[in-house]
């Protein structure tokens, strides 16, 4: 911990006195003056001693001082009493309170290098107690390094160790490991800054509220991967000094993490393909070969699409969420580019993919209903049919097959497509004749009465052998009779379009 003003006010034989400001102010020097523009001597955050001797006892020029003073950084000012002053002028504690100064009392028995004596003391064991930290902290990450997988653990104990969000990126852009869980939420604030210097480098940048530090693992002609570490305050130098370290002890295993990270999805993707393939069994034997954790009792699978551009970020994000994997959802890719979740059928379970797909842009999906793991392969073409045409309407959802339905047919066509479908059906009831006598009227009449002439002719006002004869003559004009249940959808689905 910095040394404080409230680490001075605590040592009894200097008999300090806080008058104005704040006891948790950072001293980190002290230094002796009263001249009436001691800045220029002085360094920010160093507690300054004064007997006010160059400014008098009723001087005006106190704003002025604590205003030089606040400019330079400092954030404590020692004023000593009983020489010049009987007391703290008034006029000072003012000013100081109003602009943040923070003023102790320095009665006349305690001497100036006493003060100075118990700063450099309190730096001393400032810098004794952070060394033994970090030699603590550097000891720590060692030993996660030796607990698999070493990556992630390494990254999650220094996560913790500076109360800051850690992520590890494979050169490719792939995540790693990140922690806590929210961490991975900045990967992609990660991805673009790396490629936006276009080189793999140190380098510092803000996230939101966040200071980041973004250094380069492995070899810098050829790093295999970059480490973001991000908080609110800076990192302090012993701080550095422990990111270093893993840095380095990340350097010694990155690349095999990626690697690593590439063969655990295609050992994921070959137990989904024998899933998918009603091979439950040799799945379930493949799986517990592997150590990987299968879903138990009735599960929904999801089928997921993204941009090409944003499958990878897609797929990643469901790995990492903490959800799924407490549930041992199977996450693997397809051969088709889609990103398949196997998941027990739990409550929350459509809330927990559709907050992930709604962080990815561009992405959508399809979730089956519950069913056991043995009928996957059989509702497994439809889910995959679904996902793969559901309009771009629909990007950020997560859909059932109920959902798909409801969207309609219309959604899968663009807007001058379907008018020009449209047009081009009903144009034979729009020719002079036809217009004549009705025949578009008559027919949607007709259709939308489901058929029934006598409600038809009596909608329209016209007599039912009036209707019957319009009629035919729409089925002359049309080459297919009304009689033809395709032929009534097609008008109809026409006429939705031009309404619409």
């Amino acid at each position: 911990m910095p040394l404080t003003l409230a680490g001075l006010l605590a040592h009894r034989d200097l008999s300090l006195k806080l008058l104005a400001g704040r006891a948790d102010a950072v001293v980190r020097w002290a230094h002796v003056s009263d001249l009436v523009d001691p800045t220029p001597y002085v360094d920010r955050d160093t507690l300054l001693l004064t007997t006010g001797l160059g400014l008098g006892r009723t001087s005006r020029r106190w704003p002025e001082y604590v205003d030089r003073l606040v400019r330079a950084g400092v954030p404590v000012l020692g004023f000593g009493v009983g020489l010049r002053h009987a007391e703290v002028p008034p006029p000072l504690l003012a000013e100081a309170a109003r602009r943040g100064l923070s003023v102790v009392e320095v009665p006349k028995p305690t001497r100036f290098s006493a003060v100075v004596r118990a700063v450099a003391d309190g730096l001393v064991a400032e810098e004794r107690a952070e060394r033994t930290a970090a030699m603590e902290r550097y000891r720590g990450l060692v030993r996660a390094a030796l607990t698999p997988p070493p990556h992630r653990s390494v990254v999650t104990r220094l996560a913790g160790q500076l109360d800051a969000w850690v992520l590890l990126l494979s050169r490719e852009g792939h995540l790693l490991a990140g922690a806590p869980e929210q961490a991975r939420s900045h990967a992609e604030r990660v991805r673009l800054e790396v490629a936006r210097t276009r080189s793999w480098h140190s380098a510092v940048f803000d996230v939101g509220g966040d200071r980041v530090t973004l250094l380069p693992v492995g070899e810098r002609a050829r790093a295999a991967g970059v480490l973001a570490v991000g908080r609110s305050a800076p990192l302090r130098g012993h701080e550095r000094g422990v990111v270093e370290v893993a840095v380095d002890l990340l350097s010694l295993g990155v690349a095999q993490a990626a690697e690593l990270l590439g063969s655990e999805r295609r050992e994921r993707s070959t137990v989904l393909s024998m899933i998918l393939a009603g091979r439950c069994e040799a799945a379930a034997e493949a799986a517990e070969s592997l150590g990987i954790a299968l879903p138990d009792g009735p599960v929904r699978i999801a089928a997921l699409t993204a941009p090409a551009e944003r499958r990878a970020d897609l797929l990643e994000a469901l790995e990492n969420e903490n959800s799924l994997q407490i549930v041992s959802a199977l996450v693997a890719g397809d051969d088709r580019g889609r990103v398949v979740v196997t998941m027990p059928a739990v409550e929350g379970d459509v809330g927990v993919v559709q907050n992930v797909i709604s962080t990815v842009n561009g992405s959508h999906g399809v979730i089956g209903e519950p069913v056991e793991m043995t009928d996957l392969a059989r509702i497994w073409p439809k889910i995959a049919a679904l996902a793969d045409t559901v309009p771009a309407t629909a990007a950020g959802r997560l859909l059932t097959t109920r959902d798909v339905a409801d969207i309609g047919l219309l959604s899968y066509v663009s807007p001058a497509e379907a008018e020009g479908w449209a047009f081009a059906t009903l144009a034979p009831l729009e020719s002079e004749e036809a217009r004549r006598i009705d025949l578009l009227g008559t027919v949607r009449a007709y259709l939308a009465h489901n058929g029934n002439s006598e409600a038809a002719s009596a909608a329209l006002g016209i007599h039912r052998r009036t209707l019957t004869y319009r009629l035919g003559r729409a089925e002359t004009l049309l080459g297919r009779p009304f009689s033809d249940p395709g032929l009534r959808a097609e008008l109809w689905m026409a006429f939705t379009v031009l309404e619409r």
